[in-house]
């Protein structure tokens, strides 16, 4: 036992992968979960955990782990490993039931479902197997909340689901119907891994709506766009962190690297700190202000602001104010600011760090070329869309916009409440 809880106290507190070995080092257990260290120690507590689980406990002489980017990683790689390892203590947790897998049927208007028939039959979509109902779940929920589907043949009026926005209806007319079947297109490269060229449609599509004026459409893309890239992070394949299981620390230390050399700092950055500003008409306006330690987003040291400056919407008062309340808080030093938007953005809050001599490295990141402005230079920096620290700056950026708006929204919901 004492050497299970050397093992324990040095497993990560992210998101992953953990596997439990016996004796004679064979895999008997598969599990994932947002923090592996907490649900591995909850193995060990000393309660009744029920047979299975006590059994499985009692034949735990080692553990080990395969760290990943985002929790829906986690249950694609999960399931992969049960397919190909078929470790004792999860199949047997299937109560001797068939495989679970995801099904696309090949409808005239493709429903979403769940089976346990492994058999291929030309023309349906299976994924999987999944090793458990509640996991399937999750990956249909994660998907539904991007692309939503249907799951009912023909219905003779609008479901529930219809009304929550997770059922486009496909039912209602040709259109509604072509465009559903896209979606199902889309779903299936979700499924099978391929986020990456599946984002890239996306954005082609945004831009080509754009273009033909149809900006609802457009907008509505941006939010899948938006859905997407928060949900995959930077997303790889099971089979990726299967051949590399250090691929999220090789990576990292990779972008902490290229983003030290790109922005000449005489050492990695520990703490990057990345602020934002959501307001409408300056009404309700918020600030954000998100954290990476080493390289890794960590929502345990974000803070968000209610702005107190009101009297007409201006952008470079309200971060003026969020960066002299975020001095003024004896919170750990970053080693880089970045801030949302171009030289303007940049120049307030080099104003607000003079005034209180408050020395750090800070730059912006403009949206609309993503180029990095720094006061070192006149020129921005423009990097390639493959630089790692392009891809980590962009990372911390849209995750500082994304804890702004989400604030801001919620302070107008209780706003309209009240009126």
């Amino acid at each position: 036992m004492g050497s299970l809880k050397r093992q324990i106290a040095k497993l990560p507190e992210e998101p992953g992968v953990y596997k439990f070995f016996d004796k004679n080092g064979k895999l008997i257990y598969v599990g994932k979960s947002v923090s592996i260290k907490k649900r591995a120690q909850s193995y060990f507590v000393g309660k009744d955990l029920g047979p299975k689980t006590n059994k499985l406990v009692q034949n735990i002489t080692s553990i080990d782990y395969i760290k990943v980017f985002s929790e829906f990683e986690a249950l694609l790689l999960e399931s992969e490993l049960i397919r190909e390892n078929k470790p004792f203590y999860n199949v047997i947790a299937k109560d001797d039931k068939s495989p679970l897998y995801i099904k696309i049927t090949s409808d005239e208007i493709p429903l979403i479902q769940t089976t346990r028939k492994e058999k291929p039959v030309r023309g349906i979509f299976l994924k999987g197997p999944f090793p458990n109902t509640k996991t399937t779940r999750e990956i249909l929920k994660m998907t539904r909340r991007i692309f939503p589907y249907c799951v009912h043949k023909n219905p003779g009026k609008p479901c529930l689901y219809v009304h929550l926005g997770l059922c486009p209806y496909p039912y209602r007319d040709g259109q509604t119907k072509q465009e559903y079947v896209s979606t199902i297109v889309k779903i299936k490269k979700l499924l099978s891994g391929k986020s990456k060229s599946l984002l890239r449609d996306l954005v082609h599509g945004m831009k080509d709506l754009s273009k033909l004026q149809k900006y609802e459409d457009a907008a509505a893309a941006k939010k899948q766009i938006e859905n997407l890239q928060y949900l995959m992070t930077t997303y790889h394949t099971p089979r990726e962190f299967m051949e590399q299981p250090t691929l999220v620390d090789d990576l990292t230390l990779t972008r902490l690297k290229d983003f030290q050399r790109a922005l000449n700092l005489p050492k990695l950055p520990k703490r990057i700190e990345c602020y934002d500003i959501s307001n409408i008409s300056g009404t309700d306006a918020t600030g954000s202000m998100v954290v990476m330690t080493n390289g890794k987003i960590d929502k345990g040291e974000y803070r968000r602001f209610k702005i107190k400056f009101s009297s007409t919407p201006n952008d470079y008062e309200m971060m003026r104010e969020v960066l002299a309340r975020r001095i003024k808080n004896n919170w750990p030093k970053p080693d880089v600011m970045i801030i949302d938007g171009g030289r303007g953005q940049l120049n307030a809050v080099l104003s607000i760090l003079n005034k209180y001599k408050y020395q750090t490295t800070v730059i912006s990141l403009a949206k609309r070329l993503e180029e990095i402005y720094t006061s070192g230079k006149i020129r921005p920096i423009s990097l390639p869309k493959e630089s790692p620290a392009r891809q980590l700056a962009q990372e911390i950026r849209d995750e500082a916009h994304r804890f702004a708006i989400t604030y801001h929204r919620k302070l107008r919901s209780k706003a309209f409440i009240k009126t």
